[in-house]
């Protein structure tokens, strides 16, 4: 019912004048009883807002009018000219109940001074009980003690609208494996634990707060609650708030009292990772040459994208980078990485990459040729169940000839674009396409170890969008072979609906792990507000520095340069031997059937074992120390090399 009826009918229609009060207004439903009818209540103002843009009304409380938990004390007035009305008043208020988009209001309303009334706002604990809805506290005036935290920065440049929570809220699977009731788990099917997950969504939803800026028209100036960067960033917090809880635009909400105080969560530097090497990956968002297709729509748009990819790549300054999310041409690879060595020097970075399939996006690897070596072909995969290839290269360190390979990543996302079947949400918190990352981590770990295997290097890391939280099947199926996530289970690289997880992760196989000096992720941009990123939209907002380049956070990993399991090593004669501490491989391509022996520092033989072209030895049940060993050819005894590993250090 519009207002301008209700106006109408309460000024021709007989309506009845009836005394109640603002509880059984409110009753224990979602719509009031007495919709249309003309009333009379009493109650202490609470709240006014009025002029242009506002909520053109204020609210009244009848504490405890009825000891009903079930039905709201307050309620509210639409009054865009309440004259002398304050807060502190209590006024008798004579109007139309209406239920207006969803909140039980009075219309049409006149009031009468009662006198004044000191009031005590209403204590609510988040999360809140499943069996208390948002419904009972509609129209009054609410505190939450202690300290909230944002959690979802949406919408605050566009309505002025935070979400609120406790603590930052988590993807249920971030933390909640759907297959094991132990997060340490591997079982990558099934969905034995999915209650849990279930469960920890539900807490989500009655855990958080929306706390609007109790105005109504979109990009609403001032910017409320902007920190000296003009952002709000998740992870800021408030203390004791309070405000009317009010119902609109279908999501119940808390409009302020006065003016509010965030301790704003600063701005983070580039984390120290240490090591002799740095290595990155970052998800570019969509970053398109062709313009006005997903990615900028215009050159500006497109310039100003790149200055801000460049400097978080500048800032990062990584030997090796893995980049998601480029488009599948050549011209935009080539034209963020002129950009970036325009910034950093001619020849800073080299690029190297595979062309996909159709229009979609494609993986890129950018490293300095001045640190690094590739020594490897350029390893790629991408059958029919893959969207882009998948990119393994082989570096040499140049300061020192370690070796490590370096691997992509960009799994299928959870978009539910044409999914059938399996690959359809099966509602335990993963999403769509997870059958297909699934498979997609199975397939890759038998390409990864094949290539291991035929260049004997064991150590490998592994950067990107793996598009799955951290206790999701495909990153199970990774661990369950023997990899390892170096991205802490407490860490977020991306937000989603107002819950935070790590869709970017660094597996290494245990060779890298035993070098890595330390991981971190790079909060710039899923803590950051998008209304601040490059679009036109937002020019009047644009910052030329990293901060929302995207909206995955990058991870950044630090390695020592001549490590154990990284090192290649030769001892006297021309054999080549590739150890990582747990095992070697010796070269004796070009030659015959061959024996390796291997003795103990005392001269005892450990073992001995004949092969022809590579042959390999497991060190991992030997004590630590020196170990010795020979290789003879077999037909002559000739002794083709010898050397020494050290077993728990350094070779």
């Amino acid at each position: 019912m519009s207002r301008k009826l209700l106006l109408i009918l309460a000024t021709l229609l007989p309506l009845i004048l009836i005394g109640q009060s603002i509880c059984q207004i409110q009753g224990s439903g979602a719509a009031s009883a007495y919709d249309g009818q003309l009333v009379t209540t009493e109650g202490i103002v609470t709240a006014v807002y009025t002029g242009t843009g506002s909520l053109n009304g204020y609210f009244i409380e009848q504490p405890d009018c009825d000891g009903n938990a079930a039905t709201s004390d307050g309620i509210f007035v639409y009054d865009p000219t309440p004259g002398a009305i304050a807060v502190g008043q209590r006024v008798s208020v004579t109007g139309v109940v209406d239920e207006f988009n969803g909140v039980t209001e009075i219309t049409t309303a006149s009031s009468t001074l009662v006198g004044t009334e000191f009031f005590v706002p209403t204590q609510v604990e988040l999360p809140l009980s499943a069996s208390i809805p948002w419904e009972r506290y509609e129209g009054m005036y609410l505190r939450f003690p202690g300290t909230l935290t944002v959690t979802d920065n949406g919408d605050w440049v566009r309505y002025g609208e935070l979400y609120l929570s406790p603590q930052r809220l988590i993807n249920p699977t971030q933390l909640v494996d759907p297959n094991d009731a132990l997060p340490s788990g591997t079982t990558s099917s099934g969905m034995s634990n999915a209650a849990a997950v279930i469960s920890a969504a539900d807490l989500n939803e009655r855990s958080y707060i929306l706390l609007d800026d109790a105005r109504t028209n979109a990009y609403p100036t001032p910017l409320l609650w902007a920190d000296v960067n003009g952002s709000l960033r998740a992870g800021s917090t408030i203390t004791d708030l309070e405000g009317v809880l009010h119902y609109a635009y279908g999501a119940y909400r808390l409009e302020p009292v006065g003016a509010l105080e965030f301790d704003h969560a600063a701005r983070p530097a580039v984390p120290e990772v240490g090591g002799a090497i740095r290595a990155a990956s970052l998800n570019v968002l969509n970053y398109f040459a062709t313009l006005g297709d997903w990615g900028a729509a215009n050159a500006g748009e497109l310039d100003r994208q790149r200055t801000k990819l460049v400097s978080a790549m500048q800032a990062m300054d990584a030997d090796v980078l893995a980049l998601c999310e480029l488009e599948n041409t050549d011209e935009a690879w080539n034209h963020l990485l002129d950009g970036l060595n325009a910034e950093m020097g001619a020849g800073t970075y080299a690029g190297m990459e595979e062309d996909g399939f159709g229009n979609g996006t494609r993986t890129v690897i950018f490293y300095k040729p001045a640190v690094l070596t590739p020594v490897t072909q350029l390893y790629w995969l991408n059958t029919n169940i893959f969207q882009r290839p998948h990119l393994t290269q082989g570096f040499e360190v140049n300061a020192t000839g370690s070796r490590f390979l370096f691997s992509t990543m960009h799994l299928r996302s959870k978009l539910c674009d044409n999914a059938t079947g399996e690959d359809l949400d099966q509602g335990d918190g993963q999403g769509c396409y997870n059958a297909l990352r699934r498979s997609q981590a199975s397939a890759l770990v038998q390409h990864w170890s094949g290539i291991r295997s035929s260049t004997g290097i064991s150590a490998q890391l592994i950067m990107g969008d793996y598009n799955a939280y951290t206790e999701e099947d495909p990153l199970d199926v990774f661990r369950a072979s023997g990899l390892v996530d170096l991205v802490s289970p407490s860490e977020h690289t991306h937000s989603y609906l107002g819950t935070f997880g790590a869709l970017d992760h660094a597996f290494a196989t245990a060779a890298m792990e035993n070098v890595v000096t330390g991981s971190a992720v790079w909060h710039i941009n899923s803590d950051e507000p998008e209304a601040l990123d490059y679009r036109d939209g937002n020019l009047s907002r644009y910052q030329p520095n990293a901060f929302r380049c995207s909206d995955h956070d990058p991870v950044i990993v630090g390695f020592s340069a001549d490590p154990v399991g990284l090192s290649e090593t030769a001892g006297e004669g021309a054999v080549q031997v590739l150890f990582d501490g747990v095992s070697a491989r010796w070269n004796t391509q070009g030659t015959g059937p061959v024996q390796l022996e291997l003795y103990n520092a005392l001269g005892g033989l450990l073992r001995s074992s004949s092969a022809q072209g590579y042959i390999g030895a497991d060190l991992s049940n030997v004590s630590p120390g020196v170990v010795f060993w020979r290789l003879n050819e077999v037909s002559s005894g000739e002794i083709l090399g010898t050397g020494r590993l050290v077993v728990g250090g350094r070779p």
